[in-house]
């Protein structure tokens, strides 16, 4: 029995530090801990942001310096004394000022289930070493938070902001702390609430678990209204295609058997969405998952059906190329809604995607809205269950959520679950066993007949740069 006991014990202690390893560390604070934070560190805009990269293999980071004092160097290590340290050298470009340069640096040859040390050369030398713990690469989970909208909908106003950022930081201490084996963070836009405003970015940054946490942010029509986003951000494979103008761009990444396309669903340019796709795609004809990131709410619940910008002209532009790559879920945001759709092809139901349930190479694409980070409701969440498409709503606006997918070999799982206490609201796996189809007759013909959609598409971008500049921006 004395020796069944102690190997119990053994046993136990080492089941502790498997999940210590692979655990953020602990970085919760109290209210007056984050008023303390926020009030050290509103002024400044020199945080740093890791971003994913281009794969699992790789780490972008972006940070603001002094025009004197830009280096961009980043020190990456297996231990905290930065023994061996390697050293990643990147490149500077203009800010949104004339006093500071942006530094980006993408760290390669990231190895998995390792722990890493990281410092980048900050205005007053090398930083403090973060700690970043990369988790599997085939089998893996990562978190998906929406408009986090840091200011909320309003224009220097601190209080809210903090309150917003105060938000964030829980929601994140929350969907850690649960869900440890985390990868990365996806936000499909409305990130900041103005564009416009460094101290908005520098909220964003403030909760020290982003340190460790590589984003990978789409763009909103809050981010939309300023150019921030290009100063803050470092996201792979930057497509700023033929047509895009100003701040437009797609971008995409891989990870593990996961090709991510993230489209910037402000801009109407159907020729350009298409041929990030096709790029994407035809450079991973091997990914077994596709997963589609954009701002705007095709087949969200409740009044989003009734908005017929999202829903007749961003429609025409997107879903098409849904169709074409075969993409399996679709995340949005905008509408502050949780909310997921059955599965949905060519604008059809065409099958049940009921919640707790797995479904087997099912046919269509199920299209997922998240929630506000920022907890705002939005109207109409009573029309939540009158969609014919809807399989799951949460109605309580107010209440923020987050979800996570964990893929494996053959399955992804989406859940989702409150952000104040991790309740589970809502869950669905896909099981896959086969492949890709070649597609090549399919995505032939849908792109003849795209090239209508590719003509309206620049006729909508013409006419929508009037409407912004008659707005004064972008809602």
């Amino acid at each position: 029995m004395k020796k069944l006991l102690a190997l119990s014990l053994a046993l136990v202690f080492i089941f502790q530090g498997v999940l210590s390893a692979a655990a953020f560390d602990d970085k919760s604070l109290t209210q007056e801990e984050w008023n303390a934070l926020y009030a050290e560190l509103r002024d400044e805009n020199t945080l740093p942001m890791l971003c994913v990269g281009a794969d699992e293999t790789q780490l972008n980071i972006c940070w603001h310096a002094a025009k004197d004092k830009a280096v961009p160097k980043v020190m990456l290590a297996k231990d905290e004394a930065m023994t061996d340290a390697t050293v990643f050298e990147g490149e500077t470009t203009p800010a949104e000022n004339e006093e500071q340069l942006v530094c980006r640096v993408t760290m390669t040859g990231i190895e998995e289930k390792t722990t890493y040390y990281y410092k980048w050369y900050s205005e007053n030398g090398w930083s403090e070493a973060y700690k970043y713990e990369s988790k599997s690469f085939d089998s893996y989970k990562m978190l998906v938070v929406g408009d986090i909208q840091i200011g909320g909908q309003s224009t220097d106003n601190p209080e809210e902001q903090s309150r917003i950022g105060y938000v964030w930081q829980n929601v994140l201490d929350e969907a850690l702390t649960k869900n440890p084996d985390i990868s990365f963070l996806l936000s499909p836009g409305d990130n900041t609430s103005t564009g416009k405003a460094a101290d908005e970015w520098q909220t964003l940054l403030m909760p020290e678990y982003t340190r460790s946490l590589p984003l990978a942010l789409a763009i909103g029509n809050h981010d939309k209204k300023g150019f921030t986003y290009d100063y803050y951000t470092h996201m792979p494979n930057e497509f700023f295609g033929r047509y895009f103008e100003g701040l437009d761009r797609d971008f995409w990444f891989r990870y593990g058997d996961v090709l991510y396309l993230v489209f910037d669903a402000t801009s109407g340019s159907a020729a350009d969405h298409r041929a990030m796709a096709k790029e994407a795609v035809e450079a991973n004809p091997d990914a077994k998952w596709r997963i589609g990131v954009m701002h705007q709410a095709l087949y969200a619940p409740g009044v989003a059906m009734l908005e017929p910008e999202t829903n007749i002209l961003l429609n025409a532009v997107f879903q098409p190329i849904y169709e074409m790559y075969d993409l399996d879920i679709v995340f949005t945001g905008h509408t502050h809604m949780q909310g997921r759709s059955n599965f949905i092809s060519d604008g059809l139901v065409v099958g049940k995607a009921e919640s707790g349930r797995t479904y087997t190479d099912p046919n269509g694409i199920v299209y997922v809205n998240v929630n506000a980070c920022c907890d705002q409701g939005t109207l109409g969440e009573e029309l939540g269950y009158l969609w014919p498409y809807t399989a799951y709503s949460f109605i309580e606006g107010d209440v923020t959520t987050y979800s996570t997918v964990e893929f494996t070999d053959s399955t992804l799982t989406l859940k989702t679950f409150r952000g104040d206490n991790s309740e589970l609201l809502d869950s669905l796996t896909i099981e896959k066993t086969k492949d890709f189809n070649d597609g090549t007759l399919r995505v032939g013909i849908r792109s003849f007949f795209y090239k209508i959609i590719e003509l309206l598409g620049l006729a909508y971008m013409r006419i929508d740069a009037i409407v912004v500049e008659m707005r004064g921006g972008h809602f």
